[in-house]
């Protein structure tokens, strides 16, 4: 298993990103530091784990805005998941989508979009191919 984790800034911000918008489900979270906040989390959806880490100590002050940079995190969901109810969702609530929800001619039903940190995902689901 593969299982990425992110340097955010806020976690607990990106864990109500993850779960109110875009239907992953939250699966723990460290308990909260000194201040109150959490340091390290763990969201999900279809068996897919995204590590959330607090920037500081991981990512260098002058590269925050590179993070992510070349890279994609790609989510294959699995038939019985709803990629369109998933997409209209996000959506509805504002999600920074780069790619809108279509079919691929490799086989593939799918969308693009960016995170709250700038992390690009894309979530798709296996169809037959286009002839």
């Amino acid at each position: 298993m593969l299982s990425p984790i992110l340097g955010v800034k806020d976690v607990d911000g990106s864990i109500a990103f993850y779960t109110q918008k875009l239907s992953f489900e939250h699966v723990w979270s460290m308990p909260p530091n000194a201040d109150g906040k959490t340091d390290f989390a763990c969201v999900k959806l279809a068996g897919a784990e995204v590590l959330l880490g607090v920037t500081e100590g991981f990512v260098p002050p002058e590269d925050m805005d590179k993070r992510g940079t070349g890279v994609q995190i790609y989510i294959e969901l699995p038939p019985e998941t709803d990629i369109d109810a998933i997409y209209n969702h996000a959506q509805l609530r504002g999600v920074n989508i780069t790619r809108a929800i279509e079919n691929r001619d490799w086989g593939e039903r799918a969308f693009n979009f960016k995170d709250l940190d700038g992390y690009s995902f894309m979530l798709a689901k296996r169809i037959p191919k286009s002839e």
